[in-house]
């Protein structure tokens, strides 16, 4: 059996965050690999000692720090029924997975970016001795400067392969290093929607409703869902994607993720400013307006914007309000083409990867006997 361990970011209060980490999971452990399963772990890197710890002085960051523990309570149980966790090291220690384990891969999600990792080598698997490649792994930004480059390019040296999420982020990767970069889609859209369908909640009652998942509660997106409403007369269902937009919200109201994937599903209408948002209102086929602040190709909203303009949904991210709204549902024939031809190139991308650490893993033990 090839183990398999993986490193992103973990026990978060973001839904995108929690549900990749399932899915690259669930998409490793379904690929046979030398006539067997993979098994995989992920490493509880927020937990491990060393991990550094955030800034807690000040009373806003104290009461950031009281929304974060209610906010996470939903996704524990989530977390505890669906998936597989290392033991915990310290993070000087965690060359000691090499001891254990066959081959590593880090991402998916803005696992290379440095104002959400912590400046943490880790996230580069720069422990790891064995075979390692990246998958789905993202920048998150576009705003690099040309000293940052090298640095990148020193930490992605030693990788076996190297794959993104965004083309953007393809265009940061080939800066730093002459290397090929694949791109390759998020491990959310690595799953059927009926796999998803089988963990969300079934009971939508029937209720016609504006589904809103928003992580930067902006105004312009706060003006678009009022429009929308106006234009539709449907109720509005809210979610916050983070402490921040539970705070912006005034309310506490945090569904688990199984609820949170049905509220997508059901929806008439999804609003959201998150990628996973989109990609999972793309995965279920919603008519989804994807609302962002700023320019749609530049910062955190490049993530978005390649995704959409690579399935064919160009037309759906907004950065304004619309004099009026096009509430016209997209024509997803072509769309699930896309998709259904980005995620054949995505799981031949893992698999070629896991079997040449089998590879290697066989070379190894014959050495050693």
């Amino acid at each position: 059996m090839l183990r398999v361990c993986g490193v992103t970011y973990t026990f978060s209060t973001n839904y995108g965050t929690c549900l990749q980490a399932y899915a690259l999971q669930t998409a490793i452990e379904k690929i046979r690999i030398g006539g067997e399963r993979c098994s995989y772990q992920l490493i509880p890197i927020g937990r491990c000692p060393g991990y550094p710890k955030a800034n807690a002085k000040t009373l806003k960051a104290r009461v950031k720090r009281i929304v974060i523990k209610h906010t996470r309570k939903p996704f524990k149980p989530f977390e505890d029924k669906y998936m597989e966790y290392t033991s915990v090291y310290s993070i000087e220690n965690l060359k000691e997975l090499n001891n254990d384990k066959d081959v590593f891969v880090c991402g998916s999600d803005i696992v290379w970016n440095p104002e959400y990792n912590r400046g943490l080598s880790a996230y580069y698997l720069d422990f790891a001795k064995k075979y390692k490649f990246s998958y789905a792994a993202s920048f998150g930004k576009s705003n690099f400067s040309e000293e940052d480059f090298p640095e990148i390019g020193r930490r992605l040296s030693s990788f076996n392969a190297i794959s993104v999420r965004e083309k953007k982020s393809e265009e940061i990767a080939q800066k730093s290093i002459d290397r090929d970069i694949s791109v390759v889609v998020d491990p959310v859209l690595l799953l059927e929607k009926d796999e998803w369908s089988q963990i969300a909640e079934k009971d939508n009652k029937n209720v016609r409703y504006i589904f809103v998942y928003a992580v930067g509660m902006s105004k312009t997106l706060k003006a678009f869902v009022q429009k929308l409403r106006e234009q539709t007369s449907l109720p509005v269902v809210w979610s916050a994607g983070n402490p921040k937009a539970v705070i912006e919200q005034g309310k506490l109201q945090v569904q688990t993720p199984q609820r949170w994937l049905q509220l997508i599903r059901d929806a008439e209408y999804v609003v959201t400013d998150s990628f996973h948002g989109t990609a999972f209102s793309v995965l279920f086929q919603r008519n989804v307006f994807t609302v962002v602040k700023g320019k749609v190709d530049e910062g955190f909203n490049i993530r978005m914007n390649d995704f959409l303009n690579s399935v064919g949904l160009s037309q759906r991210i907004f950065n304004a309000v619309p004099e009026k709204i096009d509430c016209k549902a997209p024509d997803y024939s072509i769309v699930d083409s896309n998709l259904e031809k980005m995620k054949a190139h995505s799981l031949a991308f893992l698999r070629e990867n896991l079997e040449a650490a089998y590879q290697e893993k066989l070379k190894l033990e014959q050495k050693e006997q």
